[in-house]
């Protein structure tokens, strides 16, 4: 029966849903996490149009019976307002006020990038003598030319970093400078772990920054194109930015999650019961 069909790719899909809305709540405090939020599409449907004349009459609804198919897991949409702001006062915590990314040089694989909102960062000392800026992965935190920032500091010198990113040292401004990258349709990038999402470059580009444009200062060596991508976001030091879940929203979500599958469970047990009693139907 039709019925089972219609409930049972319900149930397939809004299982899906239920595994998105655990997987915000579970990152209820993941630093820099950005919520997802399930959206369905309709499947295709058969239209009847041998209905009689008479019930075609005065209709507000379009002509013929229409009887879908069920639905399907449309898209899993990132939500990416902004999340609470947490004050470490680490002077390597940084948190973007705004739109935009950190871009990350993957530590397991150097020639892929990511781009992230977790700002967590460490100093980590290279083997030249220089310090870059690492997360919780090892992946190195990327300059304004693509290449990973380095500094050639002592480790108790005083590093502070100014809202457009740039870097001073004791007071004096480095070479080096952090940017807050722009990302193209973000939701379309896959999303590899440790809130990372990642950024493959086109065939015979090694430089990210050829593709990606700056959200928060000048830079004379861009297209007009992508220096129209500049919305004034800024960077926070001593700051982190926490999940944009909302807690209270999510228990709702999964509560009406909940019945629909009680629901379509329910659907395909009362389809059962009508198949069997259409079984046991004899003719005299």
């Amino acid at each position: 029966m039709q019925s089972l069909h219609i409930s049972s790719s319900a149930l397939r899909s809004i299982q899906y849903a239920l595994d998105t809305t655990g997987n915000n709540l579970a990152n209820l405090d993941t630093v820099g996490y950005k919520r997802r939020h399930a959206s369905f599409s309709e499947l295709l449907f058969d239209e009847m149009n041998e209905q009689p004349y008479n019930d075609r009459e005065n209709r507000t609804t379009p002509q013929g019976l229409r009887i879908g198919s069920g639905v399907r897991l449309g898209e899993t949409r990132l939500d990416l307002s902004q999340g609470n702001m947490k004050v470490t006062e680490v002077p390597t915590d940084l948190m973007i006020e705004g739109d935009g990314f950190f871009l990350v040089r993957r530590l397991d694989s150097p020639n892929e990038y990511a781009f992230t909102r977790n700002g967590a960062f460490q100093l980590m000392r290279n083997t030249s003598g220089t310090f870059s800026f690492v997360n919780a992965s090892g992946d190195k935190l990327v300059g304004q030319n693509g290449f990973e920032v380095e500094l050639d500091i002592d480790p108790s010198d005083t590093i502070t970093i100014t809202g457009d990113g740039r870097i001073l040292v004791n007071g004096v401004e480095d070479d080096a400078r952090i940017p807050v990258w722009h990302i193209p349709n973000p939701g379309q990038y896959q999303q590899i772990g440790d809130n990372e999402y990642l950024l493959t470059l086109p065939a015979g580009v090694n430089d990210p920054s050829q593709v990606l444009g700056f959200l928060n200062y000048e830079n004379p060596n861009y297209p007009p194109a992508q220096n129209n991508l500049r919305v004034g976001s800024k960077i926070r030091q001593g700051a982190l930015e926490m999940s944009n879940v909302n807690l209270q929203q999510e228990m709702v979500n999964l509560v009406a999650i909940q019945r629909a599958y009680q629901l379509n469970a329910r659907a395909i047990a009362i389809s059962d019961q009508m198949m069997g009693i259409a079984n046991s139907l004899r003719s005299r």
